[in-house]
Parts: C-alpha cells; sequence; structure tokens
C-alpha cells in the first residue's frame, strides 16, 4: 500500500509507516491544540519531497500566514514562491454570499476547490477549516452532501487530505455537525490537558481505514522544528 508521510518519525510509526493514499482524515481539536501547526508541517515536509501541497484557508491571507509560520524551520518561502506549496484563501466566494444574507450552495463550493486542484495539481491538501466551510449551509443534509461530494472530488485527483475540525475543549467530539467524523477516512485528535498546574498537549489516532495504527494517547510538543511525539501519556 503506498502511504503519505508527515515525515515526522513519531507521526509515521503510529500510523505504521504513514496515511493511505488518498485518505481524507479529520484533523480534529480546540484552540491551540496545534491543528494548523501540524497541517502546514505535513504540507511543506511533502512539498520538499516533490508532492505538490495545497493550504485552503477560511481565516489568514498568506501574509499572515508567512509571518507566523516562518518561525518554524520547515517553513520554506522558496516552495511558496514557487507554487509547490500554494496558500489560497477560500473567503472571498463565501463573502459574496455573506453581503446578500445567503446561504452557500454546495456546487459553487466544490466547483471552486475543483478549480484549485486542477490549478495546482496538488497531491496533499488542507481545508482550514471544515468546520467554517460547513457553517455557510443551511442545513444538515448539505452538510452531508457537501463532505460525501468533497471527499470523492479529492479522492479523483489522487489528493490526501487533512480537513481541520474546530471542536470545543470541555468534551470529547470530533466535529461540530456529527457528520464529519462518520465520512472521513481517519480521524486524528489533539487535545490540551492541564496536568499539575500545566498544560499539556496530545495526540490520538482514534481511526485509520486501510492501516493498522497506535491508539495510544501520545505527549506532543511544539517547537522551532514544528511538532513531535514524545512518549505515551499514563492513564
Amino acid at each position: 500500500m503506498e502511504r503519505i508521510k508527515f515525515f515526522i518519525d513519531s507521526i509515521d510509526g503510529a500510523l505504521d509507516g504513514g496515511i493511505p493514499k488518498k485518505n481524507t482524515v479529520l484533523l480534529a481539536g480546540s484552540a491551540g491544540t496545534g491543528k494548523t501547526t501540524l497541517a502546514m508541517q505535513f504540507l511543506f515536509n511533502g512539498a520538499k519531497k516533490n508532492e505538490k501541497s495545497l493550504f485552503l484557508t477560511m481565516y489568514e491571507p498568506e501574509i499572515r500566514l508567512k509571518e507566523y509560520f516562518e518561525e518554524f524551520s520547515f517553513y520554506d518561502q522558496n516552495l511558496v514562491v514557487s507554487g509547490d506549496m500554494a496558500l489560497v484563501d477560500l473567503r472571498p466566494i463565501f463573502m459574496k454570499n455573506k453581503k446578500n444574507f445567503n446561504f452557500i450552495k454546495v456546487n459553487e463550493v466544490l466547483d471552486y476547490i475543483a478549480l484549485q486542484l486542477q490549478k495546482y495539481k496538488p497531491k496533499r491538501v488542507v481545508i482550514d477549516s471544515i468546520t467554517s466551510v460547513c457553517n455557510y449551509f443551511k442545513d444538515d443534509s448539505m452538510i452531508r452532501e457537501f463532505i460525501f461530494s468533497l471527499c470523492n472530488l479529492l479522492f479523483l485527483f489522487d489528493c490526501t487530505t487533512l480537513l481541520v475540525s474546530e471542536v470545543g475543549p470541555t468534551e470529547r467530539r470530533y466535529s461540530n455537525f456529527n457528520i464529519e467524523e462518520f465520512i472521513a477516512d481517519g480521524i486524528i485528535y489533539l487535545q490540551n490537558y492541564e496536568r499539575k498546574n500545566r498544560l499539556v498537549k496530545t495526540l490520538q489516532i482514534v481511526k485509520m481505514r486501510g492501516t493498522e495504527h497506535k491508539e495510544d494517547v501520545f505527549a506532543l510538543n511544539i517547537s522551532k522544528k514544528g511538532i513531535t511525539l514524545f512518549g505515551v501519556m499514563d492513564k
């Protein structure tokens, strides 16, 4: 089986070598758990190995992302300039509908994403965040249709994808709409624990279709080098 690596030894080891190619994985967690950092590290590490990468954002323009992530050693502005690591702002397509107080149509979003896939031809994709995108659909049936169609679209384009999912810190859950986790091929869950008066970040692979994987809760560290796992949490 062909796998797409994070090129983070501790995470690839927990995944028995990496994410199965063309899987769509939910990267879930509350604020400050390292979701976007891990997603960007996944993309840049791939782009350095000649696997074109695409970051679709609902939050930050390119200049803000650059200001934050250039502090990390995995960041390479040359890859952004060359287009091997493409940053695309999704907000304009949604803002035009918001002005008219209309919910966006599923096909409008899918068509726009398909255009980006055709343009950049990425092997790795991140959408940050799937939660924000789904907030623009008027009901659960549209959300389900969108996520199902999105996963199929990404599969057809040979993309391995992380969908960033924003959840609250007070309860264990993987999505806001209780739909995403059932359609996605995998779930990687990031969490903050307060332990002995300090915050401890953790990562757990909840599910991953097509491969064996470890289910331990790993302690997670964020440094200038990015994210690494450094041991299994005690119960």
